[in-house]
């Protein structure tokens, strides 16, 4: 058997994940198949369940891509700036900029209720999201820049609802630029920020 470079191994997986998304966005979860997946980049239905040997775990590998960017955002240079930036970041990552990968998440949803191993991924992607939240909050709280009582995980619970809810809006046809300010409203009111001067200024 050849041996598989591991550069090429992440971007084939990269490929069928990208694959993926646009026939779920075309067709739902439940309607797409490895078959359409393959067709679409141009590979046999072996090619794809030699990196994913089952049509839960490329979906499942699709929410994590979703996961990952937000991930990202995380680890992106903050360090002197406010956990509204750091926020407004993940919104603009997922949440405007890509409708397909939210229809993708969405129809995900939906298929959780019928689905163990998709439920679970979603979980998985909200559990990172609430931890991404967390984060922020419990950094923002030691400096002082944050004047809240609330417990920081309470609080990351109580924005990722906000952020799943300006979801729903989002796929109303609500104008973005309303969904953004919505978004920085909301988070202004469960931060009850108090920053004082610029940023890092005693």
């Amino acid at each position: 058997m050849p041996r598989v470079v591991p550069e090429y191994k992440e971007d084939a997986k990269r490929r069928i994940i990208a694959a993926a998304i646009d026939v779920i966005a075309q067709r739902g979860c439940e309607g797409m198949t490895v078959d359409d997946v393959a067709k679409k980049i141009g590979v046999t239905k072996g090619a794809v369940y030699w990196y994913f040997p089952s049509k839960e775990e490329l979906m499942t590998a699709v929410l994590d891509s979703l996961q990952a960017e937000i991930r990202q955002v995380t680890y992106e240079s903050f360090y002197n700036r406010p956990a509204e930036d750091l926020l407004m970041q993940i919104f603009d990552r997922f949440a405007v900029v890509d409708p397909k990968k939210r229809v993708v998440f969405f129809d995900m949803l939906t298929l959780a209720n019928r689905n163990s191993q998709v439920r679970h991924a979603i979980r998985e992607y909200y559990d990172g999201l609430v931890a991404t939240f967390e984060s922020a909050v419990t950094r923002e709280k030691k400096k002082k820049f944050i004047q809240t009582q609330a417990d920081p995980h309470h609080l990351a619970l109580m924005l990722a609802a906000l952020y799943s809810g300006l979801q729903n809006y989002d796929m109303l046809m609500m104008h973005q630029d309303e969904l953004r300010e919505l978004w920085r409203e909301g988070v202004r009111i469960l931060l009850k920020s108090s920053y004082s001067g610029t940023y890092g200024e005693k």
